[in-house]
């Protein structure tokens, strides 16, 4: 699988194109590191070129998740290299001159310290048809400019800082090298040495942003191998807070609508809610994947070794069969002889393979077997009665629940049961897109419940009310 990389203006795209195979994207926004991990999965991820004005920058909680995800992430030139500097103690990878500046609070070659301000490898650019060309110029491209003028005899050390501060008093969509005869008219330079400057500029003026890109690819392209990509120890533990599952839960339904699948957030609500009834689900689900393969009429391959050994987990999960003599007890019970059972694991892996074929398109088939059984009613109520409690309530209190007692709560006192080996391994088979939106389902659950003494179920598409006390100490820190 290549590298993704988020890359704009610091470096034109075919340019990029020839130094290394990867998979290019425009400059990165809030949730874009988030869908590509849950997408495709890529062996690193690359972030040169970001937003971070007309739309939500890219959030370093996504970036730490990726990180826990186990893909490498890198950063360098623009906002790669801010969010590298902020991140490189959890184990964000940064490179470049930019990156280091950042980091240790000092530009060189000639070490301009106070060196934290985000404009300086802000730019303005063109629409993505034309490339993002850039509009202007960073700051850290006019510094290492000038830098290099003063290097070599151009303009003496006193004129470099002069036309540099300058420079740095504009705001940042007016800095471009071709105002400067604007700014040194405006600090009086002579015109000797303006003329110098300007005739030197033409083969001596320096991209360090680009630079710096294509340093990131280099360590990207040397990385490549196996090897190399090995997941590293992490400095940190990745805490699934609510607030983290209210953003997977909202980009989640974002990415639902934008590929078609037209489920409304409604429905989507209403499918929590099946989701939240393990029996329930495990009924219908098959139901729901009978009707996708008739609606596509797609050709069934015979499922692998590995697809019946996970149906045949996944079985034995559901009714506690943890031994083989439960296991062969069951069989028997249920009057399977060896051809029977295999059959029945065959099915089981079919459903299974069909289901992971359908990805998100289930939904809407799921919804259907919903309505046509009588049952859509009351969980959809059920889902407008937890809104209005949550519109009434706001968020007091919820974002203090740790995912772990959410779990410990729904398993072992809403459902009655024994708490789970593997709780994300649950979330999958329960249909949930992310653990994240498991932990936000459970979260409105929680509060739906705790509303008074009892705790709502549905049993086969009707409300009931059975009692279950809150357990006590529930409340941690957890932001």
């Amino acid at each position: 699988m290549t590298a993704t990389v988020f890359l704009g203006p610091s470096l034109p795209l075919r340019e990029a194109q020839n130094l290394i195979e990867a998979d290019f994207r425009p400059p990165v926004r809030q949730g874009d590191v988030y869908r590509v991990v849950r997408e495709r999965r890529p062996r690193a991820i690359g972030i040169v070129d970001g937003y971070f004005q007309e739309v939500p920058s890219v959030w370093h909680k996504e970036i730490l998740w990726a990180i826990d995800q186990g893909v490498k992430v890198y950063g360098a030139a623009s906002m790669g290299a801010l969010r590298a500097a902020e991140l490189e103690r959890f184990g964000m990878h940064g490179v470049g001159r930019i990156f280091e500046a950042f980091r240790d609070g000092v530009y060189r070659p000639y070490d301009a310290e106070d060196f934290e301000d985000d404009d300086e490898v802000a730019v303005i650019h063109g629409p993505a048809e034309l490339g993002f060309p850039a509009l202007s110029d960073a700051m850290v491209d006019l510094r290492s400019t000038f830098a290099r003028a003063a290097a070599e005899g151009v303009i003496d050390d006193r004129l470099r800082d002069r036309i540099v501060a300058a420079f740095k008093e504009r705001f940042y969509r007016d800095r471009s090298l071709s105002v400067l005869p604007e700014v040194m008219n405006a600090i009086a330079v002579p015109a000797a040495q303006s003329g110098s400057l300007l005739d030197w500029l033409s083969q001596g003026r320096v991209w360090q942003k680009g630079d710096d890109a294509k340093a990131l690819l280099e360590a990207l392209r040397t990385n490549e191998t196996e090897e190399a990509l090995q997941a590293e120890a992490k400095s940190f533990v990745f805490e699934r807070t609510t607030l983290w599952a209210q953003f997977v839960e909202s980009d989640d339904a974002g990415s639902a609508g934008q590929a078609g699948t037209a489920v409304t957030a409604v429905e989507q609500r209403v499918l929590d809610e099946l989701r939240l009834e393990p029996g329930l689900y495990a009924d219908l689900r098959p139901l729901a994947v009978l009707r996708f393969a008739c609606k596509t009429q797609t050709a069934v391959p015979a499922p692998s070794l590995e697809e019946r050994r996970v149906a045949l987990n996944h079985l034995r999960r559901r009714n506690g069969l943890w031994s083989r003599a439960a296991l062969e007890n069951w069989a028997q019970t249920n009057d399977l002889d060896r051809e029977g059972f295999d059959r029945l694991i065959e099915t089981e892996a079919i459903i299974e393979q069909q289901s992971t074929s359908a990805g998100a398109k289930l939904d809407v088939f799921l919804l259907d077997v919903l309505r046509s059984s009588g049952r859509y009613e009351a969980l959809a109520r059920r889902a407008a009665e937890k809104t209005a409690v949550d519109d009434g309530e706001g968020s007091r209190g919820i974002e203090t629940l740790t995912p772990a007692f959410l779990i410990d709560w729904f398993f072992e006192q809403r459902l009655g049961r024994a708490l789970p080996h593997d709780p994300d391994e649950v979330s999958k088979e329960l249909g949930f897109a992310t653990f994240e939106g498991f932990v936000a389902a459970l979260a409105r659950e929680y509060r739906y419940a705790r509303r008074d003494s009892g705790v709502a179920a549905v049993d086969g598409g009707k409300v009931s009310t059975g009692t279950g006390a809150e357990k006590p100490g529930g409340f941690n820190a957890d932001r």
